[in-house]
């Protein structure tokens, strides 16, 4: 394994931490998904009235005091928990012993299993086809945590 590709897979997984404190702010669906659920009407287009009832209800869970105001102390514990919860999704995937640490060899295992899971046509490489679809089928995963076909 290089560096660069070692250096890739550290990157690519802090690179998400920061989703967590954008889905506090309102924001524009940008995956098919999030764009479904916004448009209410079903008309291919979302508007402000739709968007305003998801942000509400981001607002009322920050609003820990229920006052009608989110204070900066309500952001950073919600930053807090939910960066405590992508560090506990990234030791369930990675420390395979459960010892609270990720070695150089539990990272390199992870990125082969990924590399291989999502090498559709099994040539030894992803092409972004590939991760695209890797990505989209990732996000399908049911509660179960089992890919759905």
């Amino acid at each position: 394994m290089t560096r660069f590709a070692l250096a890739f897979a550290l990157m690519a997984g802090v690179a998400l931490a920061p989703s967590a404190g954008h889905a506090m702010e309102p924001y524009l669906p940008k995956t098919p998904g999030a764009f479904g659920k916004a448009d209410a009407d079903r008309n291919g287009k979302v508007t402000a009235d739709e968007i305003a009832p998801l942000a509400g209800k981001r607002f009322a869970r920050l609003d820990g005091d229920k006052n009608g105001s989110v204070s900066a102390a309500e952001i950073d514990a919600a930053l807090k928990l939910a960066l405590e919860r992508r560090r506990d999704r990234i030791l369930a995937k990675l420390d395979a012993d459960k010892d609270g640490m990720i070695t150089r060899a539990e990272l390199e295992r992870s990125i082969e299993a990924m590399v291989a899971a999502a090498d559709g046509d099994r040539d030894g490489g992803v092409s972004l086809e590939e991760a695209r679809n890797y990505r989209v089928a990732k996000l399908k995963k049911p509660a179960t945590g089992e890919k759905t076909n």
